[in-house]
């Protein structure tokens, strides 16, 4: 427990120096997780660098490193990321289970989704271990036939009761900007 605590606190720290601005509202909000999700379109964030844009839970923040968003109080992540020329099909192929095993993750299942926008795609979930802790990751595919949006969500597996859902829900809202 009291690695846990460490490591949520070294979260916190870092995040504090390398995130945007951090408000008074946002340092109290830093723990809290909202149990439900309701898609917005109005609360969709462009994020920079990218034509994507999407809507993220409640109570994350939004940072360029990652670029993306974190959660402190669960050490989820939310990392978007834009490819520009290749057709999330073309990707799909080469996404084995040997592939994942090869980065060091292990497929734990795929499947094929529709984003709000009714664009098509897929979700993988896999598991890998970091600083002797289990972790998930949410790997988001989806697009159209020339661009993909790749997004990657990351949460200890201890949290995925309160967290996945509602991660799944928000990667779904991400977007092109039109």
């Amino acid at each position: 427990m009291k690695k846990l605590v460490f490591v949520l606190l070294l979260n916190l720290a870092s995040t504090m120096i390398y995130s945007q601005f951090i408000t008074e509202k946002n340092i109290t909000d830093l723990t809290k997780i909202d149990s439900e999700f309701e898609y917005n379109p109005e609360l969709l964030q462009q994020i920079p660098g990218t034509s994507i844009k999407i809507q993220a839970p409640e109570h994350f923040l939004f940072s360029e490193n990652i670029p993306g968003f974190i959660h402190p109080g669960t050490s989820s992540t939310i990392q978007i990321q834009e490819i520009i020329g290749t057709s999330w099909v073309m990707i799909r192929q080469a996404m084995t289970p040997e592939h994942f095993e090869s980065q060091g993750t292990h497929l734990v299942s795929q499947t094929e989704i529709t984003m709000q926008d009714g664009k098509s795609g897929i979700l993988y979930l896999v598991e890998f271990q970091a600083n002797g802790y289990d972790y998930e990751r949410l790997m988001l595919f989806a697009g159209d036939y020339h661009n993909t949006i790749w997004i990657n969500a990351n949460y200890p597996k201890s949290t995925k009761s309160v967290i996945r859902d509602i991660l799944i829900e928000s990667i779904l809202t991400a977007q092109f900007v039109k």
